[in-house]
């Protein structure tokens, strides 16, 4: 069934093309049409004072949360770059993970025994941390992430007494103008794309600034099926005014493709 309702579609996948691939090659062989259009970049910040400060600091942090794979990855190379291992966090440190699938990012460097949410968000996180840490004013976390944070995650933690620094460590930039050339070549030429898929805001905003009206414009067409990859990206494309056609369960492949095969086979 999932085959069926995919083969011959045209998917675009908003992720920056290292986050893609995987997704790209099932979609692939399951039939469908991939066409790439990354509308975001992360940028580094390894120069900031907060990071240098928090890297001088490292000792006294007593839990270490991430809640993206892009925050584990920048992480990992500013330590590299710095000449810090990652194990030199450990000893004084837990190590935390919104999600299985920023967990498997922090395995893939080495860490273990690592405290993994249930949920995907840091609000699904905050709550279970509390529960199982119980967090006072001796609690001292560094929450590494995005310049443009939404800062749920801190505030919950800041709301049980807990010491909580937020350092970014990554900005999160539009991509170059001609990574959307082939989209907007295809609708040109008529071509219209069958299902789109959004795993942040920040790449909402980056796909509308690269395509402008005419990106607009397809995400505004009801034959289009917009798939959102959690709740904080359905609700930034709500506000919009657009219309999710799903919301994958969980931020997995095959979790993205249940949800498209879905949409797509009503």
């Amino acid at each position: 069934m999932t085959g069926d309702s995919l083969t011959g579609n045209t998917v675009i996948l908003t992720r920056p093309e290292c986050r893609s691939a995987e997704l790209a090659n099932r979609l692939e062989e399951l039939g469908a049409k991939v066409l790439a259009v990354p509308s975001i970049r992360f940028s580094p910040l390894e120069d900031s004072a907060p990071w240098q400060l928090a890297l001088e600091n490292r000792d006294g942090f007593s839990h270490l949360i991430f809640s993206s794979i892009t925050a584990v990855d920048t992480f990992a190379s500013l330590c590299s770059r710095a000449g810090i291992t990652l194990d030199s966090w450990l000893p004084n440190c837990t190590v935390c993970a919104a999600g299985t699938a920023t967990a498997a990012a922090l395995e893939g460097y080495g860490f273990t025994g690592i405290m993994v949410s249930s949920g995907s968000t840091g609000s699904d996180f905050a709550p279970e941390f509390i529960e199982k840490e119980k967090p006072g004013p001796e609690t001292r976390i560094l929450l590494p992430g995005s310049e443009i944070a939404r800062g749920e995650l801190a505030a919950g933690l800041r709301r049980c007494g807990a010491q909580v620094e937020e350092v970014a460590i990554y900005r999160t930039c539009t991509e170059e103008p001609t990574r959307a050339a082939p989209l907007l070549e295809a609708l040109e030429r008529g071509e219209t794309p069958q299902a789109i898929t959004f795993a942040s805001p920040s790449a909402v905003k980056g796909f509308l600034d690269l395509c402008g009206e005419q990106g607009l414009g397809l995400l505004e067409d009801s034959s289009v099926k917009i798939i959102s990859i959690g709740p904080t990206t359905s609700e930034d494309i709500r506000t919009r005014g657009l219309e999710v056609s799903a919301q994958a369960a969980r931020p997995t492949t095959e979790s993205i493709i249940d949800a498209l095969a879905g949409a797509l086979g009503e």
